[in-house]
This record gives C-alpha cells, structure tokens and sequence, in this order.
C-alpha cells in the first residue's frame, strides 16, 4: 500500500517533542480550502507515541492553488518540500505540527492532511516498540498503533544487525516459549513470514534481507 506519510512523518518523528510545547491541536485548527472534498483515513493514531490523525482530500484545481493557499494560511511559518511525485507543505507552531502532501492528476489535485500533536506525559516516556517480541539486537524504527472500535492494533518496523536466519529461529524459539501457536511460515532466500497467534491476538512477522542487515515488521492484532 502506498503511504508516503508514513515515511514522511518518520523524518521528524524523532525531534517533535522537542519542536512543540505541551498543547494539542484538532482539525478544526487546520485550514482547508472551501471546495476541498476531506475524508478521514486513521483516527486514534499513535506514531512513535505522538498522537497523529490523518484525511484525505480532492480539489477540482492544480497543486499551485493548493501551495498558495497554504502559503498565505501560514506565511512565514511554512516550508516546502518534494517526497518522490508529492508536494509536502510543512507548518509547525508552538502547540503541533501539520502536513500537506499533494499531488495533481489533469488538473485535478488530491492528497492528505496530517496533524501531529505532542505525546501526553503517559506516552512520552513509552518505550518503543512495547508490547510485541524483540530480538536482544534489535533497534526500533518506527512504532505505529491503532485502535478501531474494539480492535486495537500495532504495526512496529525493527533493524537488526543479525542474519534473516538467526531472527527467524529467535522468532520461533520465542513463539514457543510465550505459548504462541504458529500458523504459518513461509521462506525464500532474502525474505520471510510467521504467522502465529494467541487467544484473541494474531502476530504476523515479515522479514527482509537487505546488505548488511534484516527489516522486520511486525504486525500485531488483538480483537
């Protein structure tokens, strides 16, 4: 799935609680143009503890009406930026953070609006990637969690200096040991899935081998 916000709100995820004051913003504080059509995407966000909401928009007009609206909105405050085929427009105040992504398709522009807001004092010192399995090695890249209704879910990206082998086998050893059933586990050369489950919590764990080290992303369901 393409999700260009997800990468984009990596890059800063790391300084914002030192960027913004202890307040919160909600999406009556956003500005939108009068013809943009908004639609939500992901509510109760938490992105490496940082409360985050997300929206869709479409715009019967070019990027540039887009970028000039927001130019004028926030005026010094606003900084401009290309992510592959997308026009980032960055805003950051005292009490959160906004982010335009936009796109233009035969004079037509869609995109996303996200809102990132400061960790509350119970989230600011979580540990990332709290909740699912971790080899000793592990560093922690990104820590994404939902909740929609009654399902609650966590999708948390590690690096790992060891081998795709050794942190497959950890995974395994681990499973057992926490009393997981394993589903499913399929292996090729440079990647590999585990599936497992528990009571009312699915993990799924997939891993890729890249030069130097294995990405692991896990993905955890609890309904």
């Amino acid at each position: 799935m393409n999700r260009p916000w997800l990468c984009a709100l990596a890059l800063c995820a790391g300084w914002l609680p030192c960027a913004l004051a202890q307040a919160d913003c909600d999406f009556d504080d956003f500005p939108v143009l009068d013809e943009m059509v908004v639609a939500s995407i992901a509510e109760q966000l938490q992105w490496n503890n940082q409360p985050m909401n997300v929206k869709a928009f479409s715009f019967d007009g070019p990027e540039s009406s887009i970028s000039a609206f927001y130019a004028g909105k926030w005026q010094d405050a606003v900084d401009f930026s290309k992510f592959g085929d997308w026009q980032q427009i960055l805003h950051i105040s005292e009490e959160c953070l906004m982010m335009v992504q936009v796109q233009a398709h035969n004079g037509q522009s869609s995109g996303r609006l996200m809102l990132v807001n400061p960790p509350a004092a119970e989230l600011a010192s979580r540990v990332l990637g709290s909740g699912v399995p971790m080899p000793p090695d592990a560093v922690v890249v990104s820590d994404m969690q939902t909740q929609d209704g009654a399902s609650q879910g966590q999708l948390v990206m590690l690096a790992s200096s060891e081998s795709l082998e050794d942190n497959l086998r950890w995974y395994q050893s681990e499973i057992l040991r926490a009393g997981w059933q394993t589903n499913h586990l399929a292996q090729q050369q440079n990647d590999a899935t585990l599936i497992c489950s528990k009571g009312r919590e699915q993990l799924s764990v997939v891993f890729l081998r890249h030069e130097g080290f294995t990405q692991m992303l896990l993905n955890r369901v609890e309904r």
